[in-house]
């Protein structure tokens, strides 16, 4: 098991360094986290809007919020080529490529610690997850969250813990201040999310905030996006396509399905993921 041979500061300060290079004036970053906003999440809505239109049957919703983010994910790009002149690596890693084991190994050690979460959910709270496969539905949303859910966490991934944490780490240079500040952005938007409106907007924005600043610390401490883009990709996959919800902001046909969504149970088990998550990669050094 790799385990990153330096500490969360100066991590994070090799990962901040990654801005050094290329256009770097404050308008810059002023202009391109404006654009990215206005652009790409204000447009994001517009093309969500446009695709729940067309006649996409059951996939529909699901397409359609995807495509938003696909909006998201091309301004992103456009604005750190543009207007910073720098390559998208950049944005995601301080090696020499980027570590496509790292990413595995993210999303294989979060999967791990959902199937453990819903398995200790299931015994405490018996019949709460039902079975709901239907296999020609599975398997079509299925080729689609295969090709989709990794362009939509990137799209996130590369804004959140990409451009604006690296923006945020040239003014404040500790670490911790930009990761609230990139999570608390990151907690906004999802608070339009079916389950924050259904079930109360306080709890669900510190779930949210929690899941950001865990995405942010691994972002940090590894000097790259690889083990973040791992763990937000297998999350929202096995949502997707192993445990859905009712209010789900993906609907699509999962194996198996709650018809209550514990808002409580899910933020205990983001923190204790979090912190184990963290440990098992980072465990043997200390910060």
């Amino acid at each position: 098991m790799f385990h990153h041979p330096v500490t969360l500061r100066a991590s994070a300060a090799a990962f901040f360094s990654l801005t050094d290079s290329g256009l770097n004036g404050w308008w810059r970053y002023t202009l391109g986290v404006a654009l990215v906003l206005l652009v790409g999440m204000l447009g994001g809505g517009l093309v969500h809007w446009m695709v729940a239109g067309l006649p996409l049957g059951s996939a529909r919703e699901y397409l359609a919020a995807n495509a938003s983010l696909m909006t998201l994910l091309l301004v992103v790009l456009i604005v750190h080529g543009f207007l910073h002149r720098r390559p998208w690596r950049a944005l995601v890693t301080t090696r020499k490529t980027i570590a496509w084991g790292r990413v595995f190994q993210g999303a294989a050690v979060w999967g791990v610690i959902m199937l453990a979460t819903v398995s200790l959910e299931s015994v405490l709270y018996p019949g709460r997850y039902v079975w709901s496969f239907e296999f020609q539905s599975w398997f079509f949303f299925l080729l689609l969250a295969l090709l989709l859910t990794p362009l939509q966490c990137a799209a996130e991934e590369l804004f959140f813990r990409g451009y604006f944490l690296q923006a945020m780490g040239r003014i404040f240079r500790h670490p911790f201040v930009p990761a609230v500040l990139s999570s608390l952005l990151f907690a906004a938007p999802h608070l339009f999310n079916p389950e924050a409106v259904a079930h109360g907007l306080g709890i669900l924005a510190v779930t949210y905030f929690t899941m950001g600043f865990l995405l942010a610390l691994v972002a940090l401490r590894d000097a790259g996006l690889e083990l973040a883009f791992g763990l937000h990709t297998a999350n929202n996959f096995f949502l997707v396509m192993c445990f859905g919800y009712k209010d789900s902001p993906l609907p699509a046909s999962a194996i198996f399905t709650s018809a209550t969504y514990d808002p409580v149970f899910s933020l205990a088990s983001v923190v204790v993921g979090g912190l184990i998550f963290y440990a098992w990669f980072f465990r043997r050094v200390k910060d």
